[in-house]
């Protein structure tokens, strides 16, 4: 079982395993239902800005409404499945991460988002830089001559 380790400032590990394959659908559609969207409308408002239109503060606001404390921590939730995230702390035997072991683990809110990268990276960085590849072949064939 191949696993990727995070050790954290205070010494405490976290091992992540890749998630299985529609686990990993199931949270990336979710990543992007939240994300993306509002994320789009961001950079569409730079340049709506461009040509005097001021949409910028509504992206914003979109994107803060799709954003909130609750939907941050059940996202965050999501990606700390306990099948795929264990925690050794002080040099104990792992295991698997539930809240009271997260936040014995982590020293303060820096250290979760560390993580939350870290998981984000090791199951979803493949998707990016193989994934613009398989897209770009994809029009290419589809594309009429």
């Amino acid at each position: 079982m191949i696993r990727h380790e995070l050790v954290l400032s205070n010494g405490n590990k976290f091992y992540i395993r890749r998630y299985d394959a529609f686990l990993s659908l199931k949270i990336l559609g979710e990543l992007q239902k939240k994300f993306l969207a509002p994320f789009i409308l961001i950079i569409e408002s730079r340049s709506q800005e461009a040509n005097g239109e001021d949409h910028f503060g509504s992206a914003v606001d979109r994107l803060s409404r799709n954003l909130g404390g609750d939907e941050l921590v059940a996202l965050v939730k999501q990606l700390l499945h306990p099948e795929f995230i264990t925690v050794v702390i002080d040099d104990d035997s792992p295991e698997k991460i539930d809240e009271g072991l997260l936040n014995r683990a982590i020293g303060d809110i820096s250290d979760l988002i560390e993580l939350v990268k870290e998981i984000l990276t090791y199951n979803y960085s493949d998707l990016f830089t193989k994934g613009r590849t398989l897209i770009g072949q994809a029009q290419d064939s589809m594309a009429i001559h």
